[in-house]
């Protein structure tokens, strides 16, 4: 029993040895860090870049693009979330691995980092890039023990992009972003991309109207200034999701149109209802156009959505174009019913082959004939003035056009007409002509950005 105590005593005393031991040591450790770091720094400059007077620095560099932001076609521009990374090799800052207990790398604040030297590194085509600081700045910096320096930051980067929109919305763009040294020029720092992984994706990158379908990367030299700069370049190729285009634009013209062809099917007469269909659909494809292509960029060229909206509006007001054609070659009198009723009650219905005496009905063809004709003719006058009962046979025969309303002779008048060659051979040409249309443009279009897309990726 009493060895059994005194065991226990002993590995008590052996464990709280140990761990003063230890605290010892990591205070002693985080000494050495600091003696290490202050060394470091006792006889560094930091306005002077590592290699001055000798090579180039290079400078590694390599993207994780975390989100894609919006893609603007008005401000011909994109922005994405990324964190930059960016490595040199100090050699000033190499320190005794073994002194620091086998740190293989450093992890120091940013009170030092403003103490060294580092890049200038600028985005050439950027616009109002900045570094996330919630709840801190999203920067870290570590320092190697061969002197090599990480230098991690998050960036929003926002950058011009010049976009080719012949094609929209069927169209693929790419959009670069340039980066080099603002000040130094290709004989003192030369930029370069990681080999390992240059840039990086997210793998589950969603955008609204664009997808991210490739990014690569490339290096030259640029002359401005009589000097010649290192520079590297990151190129994103973008395919645009055209089912908003579709839903908002192409499918609402193409219902206008055929909601256009309506007007073929009415019969000649109804000139209100055809004029105000024709005007109805002009003016809904006036605002459909209008609305679609206010977010749309104002170039001098014209896009495949520009085309098949045009094409759209001159089929909408051809139909209305059509009818006047109708209207103007018609043989009978069209208009509204009621005025055709009022213009033919000085008429009267006879038929073709009648005497000149008494005008007695031979034929059951029957026409109009104005009254004020009939009621002139001499002989007529006088032969029914003392006859009252041929008065009473001619009104029973040429009684006046609107009380004969289901009559044959207002059928031939106002039905022999109504349906226009024109409009027959409209209702075949019209559709066909719009079929061809949308049959070479989706063909030719399709085809073109699948070119598009393949010259991107070589």
């Amino acid at each position: 029993m009493l060895e059994t105590i005194c065991l226990s005593f002993v590995r008590i005393i052996i464990v709280f040895q140990l761990n003063r031991i230890s605290c010892i040591d990591s205070s002693s450790d985080l000494k050495n860090v600091s003696m290490v770091l202050n060394h470091l720094l006792k006889s560094y400059d930091r306005y002077h870049r590592p290699t001055y007077g000798g090579e180039p620095d290079k400078v590694i560099v390599d993207i994780y693009v975390r989100s894609m932001g919006g893609i603007s076609e008005l401000d011909m521009e994109y922005s994405f979330d990324c964190f930059f990374r960016q490595r040199w090799t100090d050699k000033r800052l190499i320190y005794n691995q073994t002194s620091v207990m086998n740190y293989t790398s450093l992890p120091v604040s940013f009170q030092m980092f403003s103490k060294i030297w580092k890049p200038d590194t600028y985005f050439y085509n950027g616009r109002r890039s900045y570094i996330h600081s919630v709840p801190h700045v999203n920067r870290f910096f570590r320092i190697a023990n061969d002197g090599t320096i990480l230098y991690s930051q998050r960036l929003t980067i926002r950058a011009t992009c010049v976009m080719n929109l012949r094609n929209l919305p069927l169209d693929t763009q790419r959009c670069t972003l340039l980066i080099g040294s603002f000040a130094y020029d290709s004989e003192e720092t030369v930029y370069e991309w990681n080999n390992n992984s240059a840039v990086d994706v997210q793998s589950n990158l969603i955008m609204n109207q664009f997808s991210l379908f490739d990014a690569s990367v490339g290096k030259r030299f640029l002359d401005s200034d009589n000097r010649t700069r290192s520079i590297i370049y990151v190129v994103f190729a973008f395919r645009r999701h055209v089912g908003y285009f579709l839903l908002q634009l192409y499918i609402p013209c193409i219902l206008i149109v055929f909601l256009s062809w309506v007007g073929l099917w009415l019969n000649r007469e109804a000139t209100n209802d055809r004029i105000n269909l024709g005007v109805t659909t002009v003016l809904t494809l006036i605002f459909v156009i209008i609305e679609g292509k206010k977010d749309l960029p104002k170039v001098s060229y014209i896009t495949a959505l520009d085309l098949f909206l045009a094409v759209c509006f001159i089929f909408v007001f051809s139909t209305l174009f059509e009818f006047a054609l109708v209207h103007y070659y018609t043989k009978a009198r069209t208009g509204d019913l009621n005025e055709n009723m009022r213009d033919l009650e000085d008429y009267v219905i006879r038929t073709d082959n009648t005497d000149s005496n008494n005008h007695d009905i031979i034929s059951s063809d029957v026409h109009l004939v104005y009254r004020p004709s009939v009621a002139a003719t001499p002989s007529l006058k006088s032969e029914t003035s003392n006859n009252v009962a041929y008065k009473c046979w001619r009104n029973f025969h040429c009684k006046p056009a609107y009380s004969a309303f289901q009559g044959r002779a207002l059928k031939n008048i106002f039905y022999a007409n109504s349906e226009s060659k024109i409009d027959i051979i409209a209702r075949t040409l019209y559709p066909l002509a719009f079929f061809i249309f949308n049959f070479i443009y989706w063909t030719y279009y399709l085809y073109a950005s699948r070119q598009q897309s393949k010259g991107e990726q070589t």
